[in-house]
């Protein structure tokens, strides 16, 4: 469909400015279930979201692969604006703008794979994975479930101010659970990531570390309630990050009240060894984009600077209202909304602490891999509400055993503040988020 018609089909029902937004989708997908790969399919969708305003009174709806009645679509973009409630702080879609970094979004080898070749490979991987798992001790073992999922991605924005943007990019996930047998019992480990690459050795390395761990929580039990340490490896801490941190720096929660940094500008708000920084440059992570859904260049910010409170995330909306020039980190949740302010990627900063010297260290704490339940925590006020799945209690630098059914709670602001004991020098990326090891001293946990 062509997207320069749809602005000029703007012009004609009288619309004051008109932003289309189109995504092109092509998907391989592969589902696992019960050691085998059960279904390969590939798909391909795509849908344009219009967005339009008269004065002060803007609205948008979707052009998908079930419904391509353009004309309809726009009759019903006017009526839902001339009904719109005004938005006295609306200030049109942005104006182009230069200054497009080369950010590294597209994958080769997803470009030009094949099913056959993508399902040796992933059948491949679950080889790796239970062999490894026998290797180191385990009965049996099997891939429970899996998914993998390549795809490619074309994304443009245009809009009636001139803005005029294309782009191509990959993605790729992958997620796994491996289930093993010990004479301790039954046990199981998963991992997944989603980034724009397909990288069959981080792969295989990450489903060996699963294999490895699942053989570690045979047996778990639970423990006393209390206050522990948590060391939160980084496949956990990205999971509790992404629940209770990031909203916080969108400018549209803090000029809407709903977020704990708000009037924190240039403030310390957590302690001096966190840096965070938003960087869309990351070579081939889910954020990494030229542009954000606005069209407007990405760029690296440092959010976080030696504790301080430094920038937050403004799309077209929050800057303007802000009467800053700071944007290209709008970004939509479906085709036709409106942007809200998000970053590419989230990277906190490790630090120098490896978790070999964090271990002889403790008294009394839990090393955690693995959690479920963050997404009840609450982004407005920091509190984290998590169940952990897959623990270990150490004692006076002593692995005890594996523990399970931990109730956990706290606030970030205190884990990445005056409870903050140290950042690990070991990082994981995936969802746009990367965050090494933490350790924090003194949480709060209950067996469920």
């Amino acid at each position: 469909m062509d997207i320069d018609l749809l602005l000029n089909k703007g012009k004609t029902i009288g619309l004051e400015g008109l932003e289309v937004y189109m995504v092109e989708t092509e998907l391989l997908n592969l589902t696992i279930s019960s050691d085998k790969v059960r279904e390969v399919s590939s798909s391909k969708t795509f849908s344009i979201g219009v967005r339009g305003y008269i004065g002060k009174r803007v609205a948008g709806v979707t052009i998908n692969d079930e419904n391509l009645r353009v004309d309809a679509a726009f009759e019903k973009l006017s009526s839902l604006i001339k009904t719109s409630v005004e938005d006295p702080n609306w200030a049109g879609f942005p104006p182009p703008r230069k200054g497009f970094i080369n950010a590294s979004c597209r994958d080769n080898r997803i470009i030009h794979t094949d099913y056959v070749e993508t399902l040796k490979m992933i059948k491949d991987l679950m080889e790796i994975m239970k062999d490894e798992a026998i290797r180191e001790g385990a009965e049996r073992a099997i891939v429970a479930e899996g998914m993998t999922r390549l795809g490619v991605q074309k994304i443009a924005t245009v809009n009636s101010e001139g803005v005029h943007v294309r782009d191509e990019c990959t993605v790729c996930y992958t997620f796994m659970v491996l289930k093993t047998v010990t004479g301790k019992g039954e046990s199981d480990k998963s991992f997944w990531i989603v980034n724009r690459r397909f990288d069959i050795a981080e792969l295989e390395s990450l489903g060996r570390d699963a294999a490895r761990l699942s053989l570690m929580f045979g047996g778990a039990r639970k423990i006393e309630n209390g206050e522990y340490d948590l060391i939160l490896m980084p496949q956990a801490a990205v999971g509790i990050i992404a629940s209770t941190l990031i909203p916080a720096f969108s400018a549209l929660n803090i000029l809407e009240g709903r977020s704990p940094l708000s009037g924190k500008l240039e403030s310390k708000v957590f302690a001096e060894e966190v840096r965070i920084s938003d960087n869309p440059e990351l070579p081939l992570e889910i954020g990494s984009r030229r542009f954000d859904d606005e069209g407007m260049p990405t760029s690296s910010k440092v959010l976080i600077k030696d504790g301080v409170l430094k920038q937050v995330l403004h799309n077209y909306y929050t800057s303007s209202r802000m009467k800053l020039e700071n944007a290209g980190n709008g970004f939509k949740r479906n085709p036709s909304s409106p942007t809200t302010p998000y970053p590419t990627n989230f990277f906190v900063h490790p630090g120098e602490v490896k978790l070999e010297d964090l271990q002889r260290e403790v008294k009394k704490a839990l090393i955690v891999y693995e959690t479920i339940g963050q997404w009840m925590s609450n982004p407005f006020n920091g509190d984290v509400k998590a169940t952990i799945t897959h623990a270990l209690l150490v004692e006076n630098g002593e692995v005890k055993g594996p523990v399970k059914g931990v109730l956990v709670t706290g606030n970030i602001y205190e884990w990445l503040g005056n409870k903050l004991n140290g950042l690990g020098s070991e990082t994981f990326a995936s969802e746009g988020i990367v965050a090494p090891g933490v350790w924090i001293e003194k949480v709060k946990v209950a067996t469920e």
